[in-house]
């Protein structure tokens, strides 16, 4: 059963059974009062009967009159007779012996009281009381039919009932049409629901209440759009992790082809010592390249997550460390590594920085020709700290410089390949600048060669964060 289902039968009950208590004890309470008010009419009247038979009983006996029965029932008849034509019925009792009406002497006699009774279907209010002396024996009784106020009581009972049978339809159709108006934008917040759990995450509810369910609908659509937020954010991550296997197979079939090859070669019997050592050589080059391509695919992960606490790095130890890792790889291309620190210090992450620089020198290398020379550089400009490589290589496009940057994206793939390069290095250079909050350019001319700068803080002014 659903949601105003419930409410419109709840509702109902409710409110019916509200009206019923409630017509039932006005019902009661009138009642009682048209009971109360006949009763108090009954009293009056009867005290007022009664003590005109007092009176006219007192004037017999004054004038010297025997006050007997037969008296006694000729005054009661005359006044019988007049209340009569009012519905009044009028007893007089000596003792337990009925004066008037004669010939009804089987009646019980009425004790003092004052009420309703009702005698062979018939409801009457009856009061009875006794004179004053010398009159003490004798009880008067006043009874009068109160049948038309039990008629209108029944009346009434019969006009709730039908008021019922008739406010209860009209009723359930008025509340069928407040709860569904009331209850709208549940439905509406459902038929949203439903559209965005199948997978349509642009839906909004657009509702321009005022009330909660406004409200409902603003948080609503707020959870949605954070929901379609992340939806749209993990697919961006799932589409640049299925990007980077693509890639990384791409890159990783070329070598590991080669090194089978080399590697059944050297199983085979009649095979000489310098093609074993020229094969040994080429499997351990390859080797070293799969293995320097994996760091740095494990470096540009850490990137994203990493958070920098900056320290003082001192500039000199920094080039004569990127120095000394470079030092094979210059000499084997015939290059120069030209050093020119203009500050004693930055703030950054010394390994990070180191990290930055070797990238950038090992793409120089792969741009420039033997007997050439690289420069690394650290200066301030504009009250920052620059760390700057350049080279007078081949150079970039302007098109291959915006593009630098993007993983595993090669200005040059015949000559990455040649030197093991994945097109990886310049896009953890750029990683490493976000992680310290630096700035990072990238000036290159076809044949003129590149410069590669990241701007640093020359004090520690701040925390880096990823």
């Amino acid at each position: 059963m659903k949601f105003w289902h419930k409410t419109l039968l709840m509702v109902l009950a409710l409110f019916i059974a509200a009206l019923d208590v409630s017509v039932i004890m006005v019902m009661n309470k009138s009642w009682q009062l048209n009971m109360e008010r006949e009763t108090q009419r009954a009293s009056s009247e009867q005290a007022l009967i009664a003590n005109n038979v007092y009176e006219n009983l007192n004037s017999l006996l004054a004038r010297g009159s025997r006050v007997d029965r037969p008296v006694l029932y000729e005054v009661m008849r005359s006044y019988a007779q007049n209340y009569r034509q009012q519905g009044i019925a009028l007893q007089l009792w000596d003792r337990d012996e009925l004066v008037y009406p004669a010939g009804e002497g089987q009646r019980q006699k009425p004790a003092v009281q004052a009420g309703q009774v009702e005698e062979q279907g018939v409801h009457i209010i009856r009061i009875a009381g006794g004179l004053s002396a010398p009159y003490e024996q004798l009880l008067f009784v006043y009874e009068r039919e109160i049948g038309e106020l039990y008629a209108r009581q029944s009346e009434l009972n019969h006009f709730f009932v039908l008021i019922n049978f008739t406010v209860g339809p009209i009723l359930a159709i008025l509340l069928y049409i407040l709860i569904r108006k009331l209850t709208s934008p549940l439905r509406l917040l459902s038929e949203t629901t439903k559209r965005i759990a199948e997978g349509n995450y642009t839906e909004r509810i657009q509702l321009s209440n005022r009330d909660e369910f406004g409200e409902l609908a603003q948080n609503f659509n707020r959870m949605s759009e954070a929901v379609q937020g992340h939806v749209t954010e993990l697919s961006e991550m799932a589409e640049e992790k299925q990007r980077l296997v693509d890639n990384l197979a791409h890159e990783l079939r070329t070598p590991l082809t080669s090194m089978q090859g080399f590697a059944e070669y050297l199983n085979t019997a009649n095979i000489g010592e310098e093609d074993r050592v020229t094969a040994s050589r080429y499997i351990w080059s390859e080797t070293l390249r799969l293995k320097k391509l994996a760091f740095k695919l494990l470096d540009l992960s850490a990137m994203r997550h990493k958070r920098l606490e900056l320290e003082r790095v001192d500039i000199r130890e920094l080039f004569q460390s990127v120095q000394q890792t470079e030092m094979k790889p210059l000499q084997d291309a015939g290059l120069r590594l030209v050093l020119d620190p203009a500050i004693d210090s930055v703030w950054g992450d010394a390994d990070l920085l180191a990290a930055f620089l070797v990238n950038c020198i090992d793409n120089s290398i792969h741009a420039s020709a033997a007997g050439g020379e690289i420069r690394l550089l650290a200066y301030k400009e504009n009250a920052e700290a620059v760390l700057e490589v350049r080279d007078f290589g081949s150079g970039m496009t302007d098109e291959q410089a915006k593009r630098a940057f993007e993983p595993f994206y090669r200005a040059d793939s015949a000559r990455s390949r040649a030197h093991g390069g994945a097109g990886l290095g310049l896009s953890l250079c750029r990683q490493i600048a976000e992680a310290h909050g630096a700035r990072l350019t990238l000036e290159s001319a076809k044949h003129e060669g590149t410069r590669c700068r990241i701007f640093l803080q020359l004090h520690n002014n701040s925390v880096a964060g990823s």
